[in-house]
């Protein structure tokens, strides 16, 4: 039994990591025809303005610039669009529990059958990044995307985090089709 509980093991791991992802979502005015917009700025007071860290500000900053570029936009003083980052952070706690039930020596006859089971809390901190896209010269929103569910208790993997956060947000930009929408 000793090989089964260490699968068990292994796959409660792999359950709860691949369960921890980031989920996306956009939104876009239908009326926009966004071949038009070639550049883009970013929106500085909306950077300084996040209660993040400089190394976190210039992480999204890094990997929104990143994005763009590879979608075809070029980075200027005053762009066709400008970019603004909203960012928010709450606390998840979760508790696992160890339902365990047996002989503490394992499954047969022994001393007898008890329950030797456990329970586990932690608290970890879950990031939320949205993206807006406004027309620089109508100064209206056209675009928006949202990840929700970055893992930002993990400092060592943030820059990693990010990336990927904004690689699944920009997958959505430009817009494909008129008309849909998945917010």
């Amino acid at each position: 039994m000793k090989f089964n509980f260490k699968l068990f093991t292994l796959l409660g791991i792999f359950l709860v990591y691949t369960n921890c992802s980031i989920t996306t979502s956009y939104d876009y005015d239908k009326s926009v025809d966004f071949s038009q917009y070639k550049t883009f700025s970013i929106y500085q007071n909306g950077i300084d303005s996040l209660k993040l860290n400089d190394l976190d500000k210039n992480r999204i900053v890094r990997a929104i610039v990143g994005q763009l570029k590879s979608k075809g936009l070029t980075e200027a003083e005053r762009g066709d669009l400008t970019v603004n980052v909203l960012a928010s952070s709450k606390k998840v706690v979760n508790i696992d529990n160890d339902p365990y039930w047996g002989s503490p020596w394992g499954w047969g006859y022994g001393w007898g059958y008890g329950w030797n089971g456990s329970s586990t809390v932690y608290e970890t901190r879950e990031g939320k990044l949205t993206v807006h896209l406004v027309d620089t010269k109508k100064n209206v929103l056209v675009w928006e995307g949202i990840a929700d569910g970055l893992n930002v208790s993990n400092v060592a993997n943030k820059e990693e985090e990010i990336g990927k956060a904004m690689q699944k947000i920009f997958t959505y930009y430009p817009p494909k089709e008129k008309n849909k929408s998945y917010y």
